[in-house]
């Protein structure tokens, strides 16, 4: 398995796990409220922090391990891996998107906006870095 490879998989379980804890534990029943709101961002907070720390401790212990593989230059096969993962990450983005506008035009609350718009780009960087896996994976 490649450096490459293993940090999209620390991601990926890094971005599921922290954001599964997310979506499972936000306070629903006062999402309508201002108290909804500052609840996404005071749960967002440490969140983006073990994220950081992860992907941090993770990169330095790949890298310790393997440093050859830190420096090598990404390949035609590297590149088109990201390409084919950004380009099916793309779809459920617009879609979320256009979520996202039909809610501001229904006038939903902001917590709501705020959470659908998360998802929206949790699910995009989650696609995105599983293609990534599965196109490693298969050798592309």
């Amino acid at each position: 398995m490649s450096f490459r490879e293993k940090i999209h998989w620390v991601s990926f379980a890094a971005m599921a796990l922290v954001f599964g804890w997310y979506f499972l534990s936000y306070p629903w029943g006062i999402i309508d409220s201002a108290a909804g709101v500052m609840a996404s961002v005071g749960m967002l907070v440490p969140a983006v922090i073990i994220i950081i720390v992860a992907m941090s401790l993770a990169t330095a212990f790949f890298a310790l391990r393997m440093p050859g593989d830190v420096d090598l230059k990404e390949d035609e096969r590297d590149r088109t891996i990201h390409f084919r993962g950004t380009h099916l990450a793309y779809y459920p983005l617009v879609v979320g998107i256009w979520a996202n506008l039909f809610a501001v035009f229904y006038q939903i609350s902001p917590g709501v906006q705020l959470n659908l718009l998360l998802a929206t780009v949790v699910f995009a960087e989650l696609v995105r870095i599983g293609a990534q896996i599965f196109f490693y994976r298969r050798g592309y």
